[in-house]
């Protein structure tokens, strides 16, 4: 039985000038993203998608149709304050969902080369994948590890929880004997693909530093202005209070029913940085710590901690600086002592 389909998958896009109108229309909603990195990536993300589509078929299908429109649509009411749209987008152009999170981590998993024939001798003597004897990479189980730590990651839910840091092989079967190579095989490779789909990746370098830039003001922001749009004269101007009572009924009071899904704010420097301290705690710091010898991570708060100590200029002295205002409380009290 045809599972029935949304009657607006019926109208598909059937010619080019349609495709272009509605092409155009979502590149230029792109460039009224409020953030940076988000401008840059949807718009490239976009041109991927129409170029892959247009290079696998003619004639797209109703379901392409719709996954372009809502496209659209998910820009439209970001640019206009909707938080979840507003929200969506920055995820998917930071790589904390959807492609660039793969790209992100494929990244991070690259092996090494091996610089000498000892190196490789080493590499090759390797167990195979998922069979006995075999370790995920290390930084994958130092980055489950403090991702499954982190109660902010947890509790905002955008990737699937890490449950466990080992593989759950069972040391026996229903029938009191012991596991087989292959199913034991098949659960490492559940594991570690389960893992994968529940990390979140480290950002460049670079995007990074935009990210903290945005964050503390050193990156300079402001709100896109948008392109003015032609006015659009309504038919039922012309027509009589007859004419609108019969096509759009009576006049109701003022309702909720255009809330329902959210409502617009005024996208401000003050909204995008409670995003930005958001998405910035979802964010692993990645390092090196040279005493064990691993990779560690770090993870910034969603909430802006108050510095409880200040750095002093190098060139006023600790000293000379306390010793002054100590010296300056106490003449301060001599004055005013009563004279006896």
């Amino acid at each position: 039985m045809a599972i029935p389909q949304p009657q607006h998958w019926v109208h598909n896009l059937s010619t080019p000038k349609q495709w272009r109108h509605l092409f155009r229309a979502t590149l230029r909603e792109c460039t009224y993203l409020p953030d940076p990195i988000a401008r840059n990536y949807m718009k490239n993300h976009i041109i991927s998608r129409y170029r892959t589509v247009s290079s696998r078929s003619p004639k797209a299908g109703p379901q392409v149709v719709h996954a372009a429109r809502n496209a659209l649509s998910v820009l439209r009411r970001a640019n206009e304050g909707y938080s979840r749209p507003l929200e969506k987008v920055l995820l998917l152009s930071y790589g904390r969902t959807g492609r660039r999170r793969h790209e992100l981590l494929a990244k991070m998993l690259t092996p090494e080369i091996p610089n000498d024939s000892k190196a490789l001798k080493e590499l090759l003597s390797q167990p195979a994948d998922f069979s006995d004897g075999w370790e995920p990479p290390a930084i994958v189980k130092n980055l489950a590890a403090s991702q499954m730590q982190n109660t902010v990651v947890t509790a905002a839910r955008i990737r699937p929880l890490i449950k466990q840091l080992e593989p759950p092989i069972p040391k026996q079967d229903s029938w009191g004997k012991e596991l087989a190579k292959c199913r034991k095989k098949n659960i490492r490779r559940q594991w570690y693909s389960n893992t994968l789909c529940s990390l979140l990746p480290p950002l460049p370098e670079k995007d990074l530093r935009t990210l903290e830039g945005l964050l503390s003001g050193t990156v300079p922001w402001g709100p896109v202005k948008r392109r003015d749009s032609k006015p659009q004269v309504s038919s039922t101007e012309s027509s009589g209070e007859l004419f609108r009572l019969l096509a759009r009924g009576p006049e109701k009071g003022t309702t909720f029913a255009e809330y329902a899904n959210g409502r617009p704010h005024s996208i401000t420097i003050r909204l995008m940085r409670r995003q930005w301290r958001r998405l910035s705690a979802l964010v692993p710091r990645q390092y090196w710590n040279p005493i064990s010898q691993k990779w560690r991570f770090l993870w910034d708060s969603p909430k802006e901690i108050p510095r409880l100590s200040f750095d002093l200029d190098s060139s006023i002295d600790p000293e000379a600086f306390f010793k002054e205002s100590i010296q300056a409380k106490e003449d301060k009290t001599e004055a005013h002592q009563p004279s006896q």
